[in-house]
Protein backbone atom coordinates (compact mmCIF):
# COMPACT_ATOMS: atom_id res chain seq x y z
CA UNK A 1 0.00 0.00 0.00
CA UNK A 2 2.81 2.38 0.87
CA UNK A 3 4.41 1.76 -2.53
CA UNK A 4 1.22 2.77 -4.35
CA UNK A 5 1.05 5.98 -2.33
CA UNK A 6 4.65 6.83 -3.30
CA UNK A 7 3.90 6.20 -6.99
CA UNK A 8 0.73 8.30 -6.80
CA UNK A 9 2.54 11.21 -5.11
CA UNK A 10 5.37 11.03 -7.66
CA UNK A 11 2.86 11.21 -10.53
CA UNK A 12 1.08 14.18 -8.90
CA UNK A 13 4.39 15.97 -8.44
CA UNK A 14 5.41 15.31 -12.06
CA UNK A 15 2.09 16.57 -13.42
CA UNK A 16 2.33 19.70 -11.25
CA UNK A 17 5.81 20.41 -12.60
CA UNK A 18 4.71 19.92 -16.20
CA UNK A 19 1.85 22.41 -15.66
CA UNK A 20 4.42 25.03 -14.65
CA UNK A 21 6.29 24.82 -17.95
CA UNK A 22 5.66 27.46 -20.59
CA UNK A 23 3.58 26.28 -23.51
CA UNK A 24 5.41 27.20 -26.71
CA UNK A 25 2.28 27.09 -28.85
CA UNK A 26 0.39 29.42 -26.49
CA UNK A 27 0.18 33.05 -27.72
CA UNK A 28 2.22 35.72 -25.93
CA UNK A 29 -0.57 38.29 -25.57
CA UNK A 30 -4.33 38.75 -25.66
CA UNK A 31 -6.42 41.93 -25.83
CA UNK A 32 -8.76 41.62 -22.85
CA UNK A 33 -10.68 44.90 -22.93
CA UNK A 34 -10.93 48.34 -24.38
CA UNK A 35 -13.02 50.77 -26.34
CA UNK A 36 -13.85 54.45 -26.65
CA UNK A 37 -13.81 56.79 -23.68
CA UNK A 38 -15.25 60.29 -23.52
CA UNK A 39 -14.17 62.52 -20.66
CA UNK A 40 -16.89 65.13 -20.10
CA UNK A 41 -14.72 67.19 -17.77
CA UNK A 42 -12.27 67.94 -20.59
CA UNK A 43 -14.58 67.24 -23.56
CA UNK A 44 -11.99 64.84 -24.90
CA UNK A 45 -12.43 61.46 -26.63
CA UNK A 46 -9.81 58.71 -26.67
CA UNK A 47 -9.72 55.01 -27.28
CA UNK A 48 -7.52 52.31 -25.98
CA UNK A 49 -7.18 48.75 -24.78
CA UNK A 50 -5.57 46.50 -22.21
CA UNK A 51 -3.42 43.55 -23.25
CA UNK A 52 -2.68 40.66 -20.92
CA UNK A 53 0.48 38.59 -21.06
CA UNK A 54 -0.34 34.89 -21.49
CA UNK A 55 3.22 33.62 -21.30
CA UNK A 56 6.60 35.14 -20.46
CA UNK A 57 7.66 37.80 -22.95
CA UNK A 58 11.24 37.65 -24.26
CA UNK A 59 13.65 39.78 -22.26
CA UNK A 60 14.07 43.28 -23.66
CA UNK A 61 11.18 42.97 -26.12
CA UNK A 62 9.00 45.93 -27.09
CA UNK A 63 5.22 46.21 -27.46
CA UNK A 64 3.96 48.43 -30.28
CA UNK A 65 0.28 49.38 -30.52
CA UNK A 66 -1.16 51.09 -33.60
CA UNK A 67 -4.65 52.56 -33.72
CA UNK A 68 -6.73 53.41 -36.80
CA UNK A 69 -7.85 57.02 -36.36
CA UNK A 70 -11.30 58.21 -37.43
CA UNK A 71 -11.28 60.08 -40.73
CA UNK A 72 -7.50 60.00 -41.15
CA UNK A 73 -5.14 58.01 -43.35
CA UNK A 74 -2.51 57.58 -40.66
CA UNK A 75 -2.32 55.66 -37.42
CA UNK A 76 -1.52 56.59 -33.85
CA UNK A 77 1.39 54.46 -32.61
CA UNK A 78 2.51 53.91 -29.02
CA UNK A 79 5.37 51.71 -27.80
CA UNK A 80 6.18 50.31 -24.38
CA UNK A 81 9.03 48.09 -23.21
CA UNK A 82 8.10 44.66 -21.85
CA UNK A 83 8.97 44.31 -18.16
CA UNK A 84 9.58 41.03 -16.31
CA UNK A 85 6.63 40.27 -14.04
CA UNK A 86 4.29 42.82 -15.61
CA UNK A 87 1.11 41.01 -16.60
CA UNK A 88 -0.98 43.78 -18.21
CA UNK A 89 -0.19 46.66 -20.54
CA UNK A 90 -2.49 49.63 -21.19
CA UNK A 91 -2.44 51.59 -24.46
CA UNK A 92 -4.47 54.74 -25.13
CA UNK A 93 -4.58 57.38 -27.86
CA UNK A 94 -4.35 61.11 -27.38
CA UNK A 95 -7.52 63.12 -28.01
CA UNK A 96 -9.28 62.08 -31.23
CA UNK A 97 -12.12 63.57 -33.28
CA UNK A 98 -14.67 62.26 -35.77
CA UNK A 99 -15.75 59.02 -34.10
CA UNK A 100 -18.69 57.47 -35.99
CA UNK A 101 -21.31 55.18 -34.50
CA UNK A 102 -21.04 51.46 -35.42
CA UNK A 103 -17.85 51.98 -37.44
CA UNK A 104 -15.10 49.47 -36.62
CA UNK A 105 -11.71 50.98 -35.77
CA UNK A 106 -8.86 48.48 -35.77
CA UNK A 107 -6.00 48.22 -33.30
CA UNK A 108 -2.88 46.14 -33.86
CA UNK A 109 -0.50 45.05 -31.12
CA UNK A 110 2.92 43.78 -32.17
CA UNK A 111 5.57 42.17 -29.99
CA UNK A 112 9.00 43.07 -31.35
CA UNK A 113 12.42 41.66 -30.55
CA UNK A 114 14.49 44.43 -28.99
CA UNK A 115 17.75 44.15 -30.92
CA UNK A 116 16.51 43.23 -34.38
CA UNK A 117 12.97 44.63 -34.41
CA UNK A 118 11.78 41.23 -35.65
CA UNK A 119 8.04 40.74 -35.23
CA UNK A 120 7.40 37.91 -32.77
CA UNK A 121 3.60 38.09 -32.70
CA UNK A 122 0.66 40.23 -33.84
CA UNK A 123 -2.74 40.60 -32.16
CA UNK A 124 -5.52 42.52 -33.90
CA UNK A 125 -8.90 43.66 -32.61
CA UNK A 126 -11.65 46.11 -33.62
CA UNK A 127 -13.61 48.51 -31.45
CA UNK A 128 -16.68 50.54 -32.29
CA UNK A 129 -18.60 53.31 -30.57
CA UNK A 130 -22.29 53.21 -29.68
CA UNK A 131 -22.67 56.95 -30.40
CA UNK A 132 -21.38 59.53 -32.86
CA UNK A 133 -18.97 62.04 -31.42
CA UNK A 134 -21.07 64.83 -32.98
CA UNK A 135 -23.68 64.26 -30.26
CA UNK A 136 -21.18 65.01 -27.51
CA UNK A 137 -20.25 68.51 -26.28
CA UNK A 138 -17.38 70.28 -28.06
CA UNK A 139 -16.62 72.45 -25.01
CA UNK A 140 -16.29 71.14 -21.47
CA UNK A 141 -19.69 71.45 -19.73
CA UNK A 142 -17.93 71.76 -16.37
CA UNK A 143 -15.83 74.71 -15.20
CA UNK A 144 -12.14 73.97 -14.49
CA UNK A 145 -11.31 73.54 -10.84
CA UNK A 146 -11.81 71.17 -7.97
CA UNK A 147 -15.61 71.01 -8.10
CA UNK A 148 -18.11 70.01 -10.74
CA UNK A 149 -19.75 73.40 -11.35
CA UNK A 150 -21.57 73.58 -14.68
CA UNK A 151 -20.28 76.05 -17.27
CA UNK A 152 -22.57 79.05 -17.82
CA UNK A 153 -23.19 78.18 -21.48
Amino acid sequence: MRRWLQVFLALCFASALSACEEQVDKPYLKIVGGGFMFNLRYSKATYGFVARQLRTLPEGSVLEASFDLPGRNYKYVETQPAFPGKLQYKFETDGIFGIRKNTPYKVKLRLLEAKTGKELTVVEHSFQSDIDQEGLPTKPPILPGAGYELAPE
